[in-house]
């Protein structure tokens, strides 16, 4: 794409950066803490999402696996809520780092370049988001069972927790029957899959999340 004569021009500049993401993903899967694939939450379910968990501006929210951090700015933006999001991909990182700023609230979200799972501070967290499969959000269960407080909720959407530690802790499943607004039409109606999951971190931890890894 360049010869190196001249940048590369608009095309060249989104092949760029298609193949340099393929390859950061290439090598993110051999990480024994891959999470899964990149996907945005749609903004209509993030709206949702932070309705069902009730957050505001006392809340202090964390989204691991925070993409370009729409999760974040939306809580910070419509509720005030103070936002900590981690996320591998350093093309994201600058997304939602460029997102809190133009939403002028960089002052409340804190974007982290990291793994989601080496995350040392979720006890301060009141609300967790993850957008993750169900490998992913296997790997993350009992960190987030061990290290979040008491009280606290953990969001997932689409794909539950692991049923067998986390379903007596499910406060709320919501399905929704479309990711966008549609105003009076139709449509497919999605909310067979498209659901959204809050559970509560009990006050007394299981036995299963005592012990690391």
């Amino acid at each position: 794409c360049n010869d190196g004569r001249r940048e590369p021009g608009p095309a060249c500049g989104a092949a760029h950066d298609r193949d340099s993401r393929a390859s950061a993903m290439a090598s993110f899967k051999d990480d024994p803490d891959y999470l899964g694939p990149i996907s945005a939450t749609p903004q209509k379910m993030v709206e949702e999402m932070l309705a069902v968990a009730g957050v505001t501006a006392a809340d202090v929210v964390y989204d691991l696996g925070c993409n370009d951090g729409r999760v974040l700015v939306t809580a910070a933006a419509n509720a005030g809520a103070r936002g900590v999001g981690v996320e591998i991909d350093e093309g994201a990182v600058k997304k939602a780092r460029t997102k809190a700023v133009e939403a002028g609230v960089e002052h409340l979200v804190e974007i982290r370049h990291g793994n989601a799972c080496a995350v040392v501070d979720l006890s301060v967290a009141t609300v967790c988001f993850a957008y993750l499969l169900p490998k992913g959000n296997a790997k993350l269960s009992k960190k987030l069972m061990r290290s979040m407080t008491p009280g606290s909720r953990v969001v997932t959407y689409v794909f539950r927790l692991p049923k067998e530690h986390w379903d007596e802790h499910l406060e709320t499943c919501k399905a929704v029957a479309s990711t966008r607004d549609r105003g009076g039409g139709g449509g497919v109606d999605t909310s067979g899959f498209n659901k959204i999951f809050v559970y509560r971190v009990p006050e007394t931890k299981p036995d299963w999340c005592v012990v690391e890894d």
